[in-house]
């Protein structure tokens, strides 16, 4: 008589679940921000651009990214293989159109990882920063 192999299922780890709600946090970050270049009749400045890099070995702690004119929005992953999402915006898009755009995409950031709108813990996995274009 053959044995019947049994599977178990595993409860997924703290860090899985972590991970998880990082993940939802970006797609609704992402969301919001794209809801916020609809304002602009140009296309230059409504267009936003997603890239998936989940199995690319060039870059292994990237997970996703989406990028506009405005911003630059990436989940990636540490050394431990905690997620972290990474916020930044250029001066020049700001001195252009202000700083409304990136403000707003901040806010977008605290709501979707604070405490107060998580099950779990996940404030610690953000960092912005604004950055000056190299002509």
């Amino acid at each position: 008589m053959a044995k019947k192999s049994e599977q178990q299922n595993e409860a997924p780890t703290i860090e899985q679940l972590r991970n998880e709600a990082v993940t939802t946090a970006f797609d609704q970050i992402v969301l919001d921000g794209l809801q916020l270049l609809t304002v602009f009749e140009s296309s230059k400045y409504r267009t936003i651009v997603t890239v998936d890099h989940v199995g690319n070995s060039k870059y292994p702690y990237l997970v996703k990214e989406c990028i506009s004119y405005f911003y630059n929005l990436t989940l990636s992953k540490n050394k431990y293989g905690n997620y972290i999402i990474y916020i930044s915006a250029d001066t020049e898009s700001i001195s252009r159109f202000g700083g409304r755009i990136y403000n707003e995409l901040l806010r977008s950031l605290f709501n979707h990882t604070g405490s107060k709108f998580t099950a779990i813990n996940i404030e610690d996995s953000m960092e912005s920063s604004i950055v000056t274009r190299q002509s």
